[in-house]
């Protein structure tokens, strides 16, 4: 069963170790229903230790958070559409598919666009519709 979250807002940040990007219901972050995406611009020995050196990935708590097993993810003027490996679908016990719908401006939506292609720069699994 997929997972559908209406995202009131969409937060994205540049921080000092990379990009923040989150759909959420609530800007405040109380609801559990949100998509949390983490991309580090490097990557330390440890992080590659750890098997932490790929895109977090976090769905309405950190139960559902991984780095790397994204399949795809689509992004579209309405929202993203993504899917996880077996793996995944089985810690989360349905389809590991998750759908955030939103509504952003033209300018919101190209910083959207732009961050995110940044994001998965070289990772194939990333299209837009």
């Amino acid at each position: 069963m997929t997972i559908e979250i209406d995202a009131q807002h969409v937060l994205i940040s540049k921080e000092e170790w990379g990009w923040l990007v989150i759909w959420t219901a609530d800007q405040n972050l109380a609801s559990e229903k949100y998509v949390m995406l983490q991309a580090k611009d490097e990557y330390s020995p440890e992080d590659v230790r750890l098997g932490m050196n790929d895109i977090y990935i976090e769905c309405c708590g950190q139960g559902w958070s991984w780095y790397g097993h994204i399949e795809s993810f689509v992004l579209s003027d309405k929202g993203i559409d993504v899917r996880l490996d077996r793996s995944a679908a089985q810690r989360m016990r349905n389809d590991g598919r998750f759908v955030a719908t939103f509504s952003l401006g033209g300018e919101e939506q190209d910083k959207l666009r732009s961050t995110l292609r940044q994001v998965f720069h070289g990772r194939d699994y990333y299209a837009e519709a």
